[in-house]
């Protein structure tokens, strides 16, 4: 038999045209396939957005306020690739806990918190991820910040605190009341930082401040009706816990005619005497001016903890009117707000 050149040649190209082209197939069906599966994945468009992770307890709809005010001021300069990511977990400690290694997993560029349980649980879970806080009572009694630097490590924030001590002036120059009851939440960081304020001014005005510790939230009760006649005034604390007891606390003490006064926003419509709060709005918008900072590439921490401006004082007067409480021209003269 005789093989000829051009036959040994036929022999060996031919397959590797046939190779060739089964290649060059199999690399269009895969770029095919990829294209498929990135158009049809979120989760990887999603890894292209910057994720500003906001954390708040599901219980306190004041934070609903320091949130709106917080998107409105920064969705203009976060830009199409940002996406604000919230979680409302409850406020137990675990809850919070697992929503901070949530936002940590998702690889949040900045976590937000609002209050002071879930900027504790941020604080103990995240030491890598920015963090900035609104609407927390004195950050730096929690440990959250350095009374020196006024930042903490790798977070700084807003603190949501009015001077307590003016409150409870007020409310003696008002009342001249020689007792105070202090129903507090007992599982409350912020409660237990306002019990001490209040017993140490009692102590300087010569006002009784007696302690009315909650441990379990279904007790709000029976506390409220075994409280002794004499007491001149009810300071209702912060706390996150028992946001849902307030109407509930405020209506006793009215059927008893026992004023009220508290740190509690939104406490006077329902019918508190006396409160004094921050503004939610202002807390939002400077937390907001932080998050464009941080996202432009400022560190964390060389951004002071900011103290509010403005701050609201509010008088009930159909409250005072009701206990025959005269409440001085001097009063009412600081006071941004009054309920007629």
């Amino acid at each position: 038999m005789v093989i000829t050149a051009s036959a040994v040649m036929m022999t060996f190209v031919l397959p590797l045209r046939v190779r060739g082209d089964l290649v060059r197939l199999f690399v269009v069906l895969g770029i095919i396939f990829f294209c498929c599966w990135f158009l049809s994945a979120p989760e990887a468009i999603a890894l292209e957005e910057r994720l500003i992770a906001v954390i708040m307890t599901d219980s306190h709809p004041r934070y609903e306020e320091v949130h709106s005010a917080f998107t409105e001021t920064l969705q203009p300069a976060c830009g199409s690739d940002c996406r604000i990511y919230v979680q409302t977990p409850n406020a137990d400690t675990m809850s919070l806990r697992n929503s901070v290694r949530k936002a940590v997993a998702l690889g949040a560029e900045l976590i937000v918190t609002y209050g002071p349980s879930a900027t504790l649980a941020a604080q103990a879970e995240s030491l890598s991820t920015p963090t900035l806080f609104a609407d927390v009572y004195d950050p730096v009694a929690l440990n959250l910040v350095s009374a020196d630097k006024m930042t903490g490590h790798n977070m700084t924030g807003v603190r949501g605190d009015a001077p307590l001590q003016a409150l409870l002036k007020y409310f003696l120059e008002a009342t001249e009341a020689n007792s105070l009851a202090v129903l507090y939440d007992d599982a409350s960081p912020e409660a237990n930082l306002q019990k001490i304020i209040l017993q140490d001014y009692g102590v300087k005005r010569g006002a009784e401040v007696m302690l009315f510790p909650v441990v379990d939230l279904k007790d709000h009760d029976a506390i409220l009706q075994g409280m002794p006649e004499v007491v001149d005034g009810l300071f209702l604390a912060n706390s996150e816990h028992s946001e849902s007891y307030l109407e509930r606390v405020i209506g006793f003490a009215d059927e008893h005619q026992i004023p009220v006064l508290t740190q509690r926003a939104g406490a006077a419509e329902l019918g508190a005497f006396m409160v004094l709060q921050t503004s939610a709005v202002e807390q939002g918008e400077k937390v907001a001016e932080m998050a464009k900072a941080i996202m432009a590439g400022k560190n964390v921490e060389e951004i002071k903890m900011y103290k509010p401006h403005k701050v609201d004082f509010i008088v009930n007067l159909k409250v005072a009117n009701r206990y025959n409480i005269n409440v001085p021209f001097q009063t009412l003269s600081v006071a941004s707000g009054v309920v007629r």
